[in-house]
């Protein structure tokens, strides 16, 4: 079953998150960005309630929405978020055309921190799977994942083709590491998902009462979890 991430703002929706289902539970301020961060107070808050209500969930949180050109300002981060006690630390990888050997350069400082680091593929433009194979060959991440910058263009299902979000999704299982999806994701996407079969799938507005920005709603997280399972034959009537 493809596992479920559900990104979360507070403590309040990391516990309702948690006790609908989420299999990780990602700490992110989507007012913020694709991958706004929370405050780093914050993140600690939620770790330390987490750990003493759901100690076996696993917890990931953003840097936030940095260019490569801040790559010391990325590391920076990377160390502090660490420092918070989450399992994982997520770091965009943001398409620089005009510099293509920044990406690299960035993805071979995070593979020499000692942070369990989850490098973020943003997806708008395509997926270098040149990239995607150099961050592969360090050894050093166990996740990689792909999301979108513009959330307002539709789902990454939508965007990207799904041949390339399966070939993206081999590779990285091929060399023993996690692969995760996200990007605008809908409910309706599960079947698809189930086909592509990424380790995770990452959601936020899918499971709100609006926005992605608006209050996260249980029963969807519990709804989105149930299609996941169990595909184009899953009842949409309200779980319990």
């Amino acid at each position: 079953m493809v596992k479920m991430l559900v990104s979360v703002r507070d403590a309040g929706e990391a516990l309702l998150a948690a006790e609908a289902g989420a299999d990780f539970i990602d700490l992110k301020e989507p007012a913020n960005g694709a991958l706004g961060a929370l405050a780093l107070p914050d993140v600690a808050h939620i770790v330390s309630v987490l750990r003493g209500r759901q100690p076996g969930l696993r917890i990931s949180a953003t840097v936030g929405d940095l260019s490569l050109q801040q790559a010391d300002e990325i590391l920076r981060r990377v160390e502090r978020v660490a420092a918070c006690g989450v399992d994982y630390v997520k770091v965009g990888l943001w398409p620089e055309p005009s510099e293509p050997g920044l990406a690299s350069t960035l993805v071979d400082a995070l593979a020499a921190c000692a942070a369990r680091i989850v490098p973020v593929f943003v997806a708008d433009q395509g997926i270098d799977l040149a990239l995607v194979e150099h961050a592969l060959a360090s050894g050093a991440f166990p996740a990689l994942m792909v999301d979108t910058a513009d959330k307002r263009r539709g789902s990454l299902l939508q965007r990207v083709p799904l041949a390339t979000l399966a070939a993206f999704v081999a590779t990285v299982r091929a060399r023993g590491a996690m692969a995760g999806l996200a990007g605008s994701l809908r409910a309706e996407d599960s079947d698809a998902l189930r086909g592509l079969a990424p380790d995770f799938a990452g959601f936020r507005g899918a499971v709100t009462r609006g926005g992605r920005a608006d209050a996260l709603d249980p029963r969807l997280v519990r709804l989105l979890r149930r299609r996941l399972a169990a595909g184009a034959g899953a009842p949409l009537a309200a779980a319990a």
